[in-house]
């Protein structure tokens, strides 16, 4: 079965491009099918290929399967109509389109004709037809035919509802409701209301009624036009009101009914509004100006019985208090405040205006004790009002004179800092709107007044400083736990002379041979121990150096290796391949971070990385040179810790402890790969050994300039170090 919504529009467009291929003719047939569409989407789909205008009311629904071959649209469309029971006027060239046929005889009756067609919107075309109120509960999925001459709309409503199991017929005022019950139709309660108009005024009378009724009596009596916007369910009890205006009368309806309306054209338009937008027009709004004292020093005294948030709102731009709420609420809270508002004895109220500075960056700065009351800011920001004597008045006067003196433009040059830096720390005395950047990171400009930048200054000596430099001494020994290692020993010594008495010598060529100050630091056994270790290959240096750098930045020291290797990928055929050179990186990776903090300790992280690669195939090296093709084995140990030292103590990291096993092959090159005979003609060498790396690091914090010693002064240091104790 083919999809109707695509047959729909294949018809469609072949319909276009036949209404094309004929655009030279005059009248251009119409060859069209449609199976199982929409009637109103056939309508429009025929009618817009035409280029006709039709209008199709809410009645026409249903699907059909139609066929045209006509030779205009109108043939087209009185063929269609006869066949579903539509009825076709043209009006001002537009086609009307529905399945209602309504006429109205000169004595009120009707003439009704329709088949098919569902029951609510058959109803709203009947209303808007007779100009009746017809109001129905929520009406299930029917339809109906109705064919009536000469009936009234009382028997046309009741036909339309016989196929309505429950349905009943109401008479309300001027218009019907069709309701649902169960069982037996339980009569309404009925309206007792009246409703009369005597020279333009109007008097109402209502024991029960309901809303709407009362609402379409008295717009009759008034002969005006409205329109509910809502559906009303509200009945109105106990109203009596006489010789009103109307629409004074109808707000008095209205707002027992929670609505309200707004005319426009001539026609009132009722809709349904909340109570307490209701119970909002019956309260008022008062200000009061407080002219003796501060708004928050009259907040503080009201008594926490009339200090609610619900009726007091306080301005403190005008110094002023706005009472919101009905006449019983807000008239305690007013003449609480005309009792105490009252002049003080010796104290008046000034303005103090200024030119250069904004009033709320002069009353952040204002002496407390130059104040009697609460600062008010003026709106426009160039001044404040404030109770002063005659005293305070001629301190304050002069205390703005010079806060508010005349602003310039000042060249500031940093000298260890950017100008990104001082933004981001500005002191107190300096906001962003008085610092302008420059291109130049350590040129800035200051915009204020003369105390201002004084005080900007002091400041910035403190935040214009160089930061402050770290010296680090560094020594990383590899030291031998097992007999595996042998890098070749070196050792002189000779005795000392027995009439000596207690002095020591000895030759530490090792230990001269590092940077590293190491007798200073851990004295002459730990320097003796360390330099038979050296020479005796137990003890290996991997790093003797010193860095430097800016506190708060990190360091970063590396003695790697790196080895190449080919990563071939061969495919699954076997006949293509891909070659990659990776690297693989082993030693020592160090990492350093340290900060000086006020007290000159130096807080210093570490980070320590020590990898080992293993051995390769040795064979291959002796033929070809090393091999390439398959990487080594690796072998890695981290450690990372923080500590906290004075300048010029050690730091020593130990722990990183590495157990290594090589594998060596040496063989003939050629005969040596034969299988079984190339046993006799290579040999493989193991070696086991375990090693622990150990990090000394000494931090020291550079001065901002040192003093270069004299020749004597370094004299004495040396034999301070190095001499006797």
């Amino acid at each position: 079965m083919r999809c109707l919504r695509t047959d729909f529009f294949f018809k469609a467009m072949l319909i276009c491009l036949s209404a094309s291929a004929y655009s030279q003719e005059a009248v251009p047939p119409l060859y069209m099918d449609f199976r199982n569409q929409n009637i109103a989407d056939i309508i429009y789909s025929v009618a817009e290929i035409c280029g006709e205008s039709v209008l199709i009311d809410e009645t026409v629904t249903g699907t059909v399967t139609f066929r045209f071959e006509d030779k205009d649209f109108e043939s087209a469309l009185q063929r269609f109509a006869k066949q579903c029971q539509l009825y076709v006027e043209k009006d001002d060239g537009v086609y009307v389109i529905s399945k209602v046929r309504i006429e109205n005889h000169a004595d009120g009756k009707l003439a009704v004709n329709t088949e098919n067609v569902q029951v609510e919107p058959f109803l709203n075309m009947l209303s808007r037809y007779t100009n009746r109120t017809i109001l129905f509960d929520s009406i299930p999925n029917a339809a109906v035919t109705i064919r009536a001459q000469e009936a009234s709309l009382e028997d046309v409503l009741n036909l339309a509802i016989v196929k309505l199991p429950g349905f009943a017929l109401e008479r309300i005022a001027d218009g019907y409701y069709i309701t649902k019950s169960s069982g037996n139709l339980a009569k309404r309660n009925i309206d007792v209301f009246t409703v009369s108009e005597v020279g333009g005024r109007f008097s109402v009378n209502i024991q029960r009624a309901a809303f709407a009724n009362v609402i379409d009596t008295l717009f009759k009596k008034g002969k005006k036009e409205y329109a509910l916007l809502f559906r009303p369910n509200i009945q109105l009890e106990d109203m009596a009101y006489s010789g009103k205006e109307f629409d004074e009368l109808l707000s008095l309806v209205l707002c027992q009914g929670g609505c309200d309306y707004t005319v426009s054209g001539g026609i009132y338009y009722i809709y349904e509004i909340q109570k307490k937008d209701i119970v909002k027009r019956f309260k008022e709004t008062r200000i009061m100006q407080i002219r003796n004292m501060g708004i928050e020093s009259l907040l503080a005294l009201l008594p926490n019985e009339l200090n609610a948030s619900g009726f007091i709102k306080a301005d403190k731009n005008s110094n002023s208090v706005i009472l919101t709420g009905s006449s019983a609420e807000i008239s305690p809270i007013e003449e609480f405040i005309q009792k105490v508002d009252v002049p003080v004895h010796g104290r008046v109220f000034r303005r103090f205006s200024l030119e250069n500075i904004r009033a709320s960056d002069a009353v952040s700065v204002i002496p407390k004790e130059l104040l009697m009351s609460d600062i008010i800011l003026l709106p426009s920001e160039n001044g404040f009002v404030t109770q002063v004597t005659e005293e305070s008045e001629s301190r304050l006067f002069e205390f703005i004179r010079i806060l508010d003196g005349k602003k310039q433009n000042r060249i500031v040059k940093l000298k260890y800092i950017k100008s990104s830096d001082l933004m981001n720390a500005l002191p107190p005395s300096a906001g962003k709107d008085s610092i302008t950047e420059t291109n130049e990171p350590t040129l800035v400009f200051f915009t204020g007044t003369e105390a201002q930048f004084a005080e900007f200054s002091r400041d910035l000596q403190f935040l214009d400083r160089p930061r402050q430099q770290i010296k680090y001494q560094l020594l990383v020994l590899q030291r031998q736990k097992t007999d595996g290692m042998n890098w070749g020993t070196s050792v002189t010594a000779g005795d000392t002379d027995g009439d000596s008495g207690y002095t020591w010598s000895g030759m530490l060529s090792h230990i001269f041979s590092i940077q590293f100050d190491i007798i200073s630091k851990f004295g002459i056994q730990f320097a003796g121990s360390l330099n038979a270790e050296l020479s005796q290959g137990k003890s290996r240096v991997l790093a003797d150096t010193t860095l430097s750098g800016i506190s708060g930045e990190s360091l970063r020291f590396s003695n790697t290796n790196t080895y190449r290797y080919r990563d071939i990928i061969v495919d699954t055929s076997g006949d293509l391949y891909t070659s990659t050179t990776r690297e693989i990186t082993s030693g020592l990776t160090l990492s350093i971070s340290g900060w000086v903090s006020g007290d000159g300790m130096v807080t210093v992280t570490v980070d320590a990385q020590v990898s080992k690669q293993g051995s390769t195939d040795s064979s291959s090296s002796s033929s070809q040179g090393a091999d390439t093709s398959v990487p080594p084995s690796t072998s890695e140990k981290k450690v990372s810790t923080h500590v906290r030292t004075k300048s010029g103590e050690p730091v020593a990291i130990s722990g990183l402890f590495q157990q290594e096993e090589d594998i060596s092959e040496k063989r003939v090159p050629g005969i040596g790969a034969v299988p079984l005979l190339g046993r006799l003609f290579k040999s493989r060498n193991a070696t086991a050994a375990e090693s622990e790396f150990v990090i000394y690091l000494v931090p020291f914090v550079q001065k901002e300039k040192e003093r270069e010693l004299t020749e004597e002064e370094n004299l004495v240091r040396l034999m301070e170090k190095y001499g006797e104790s």
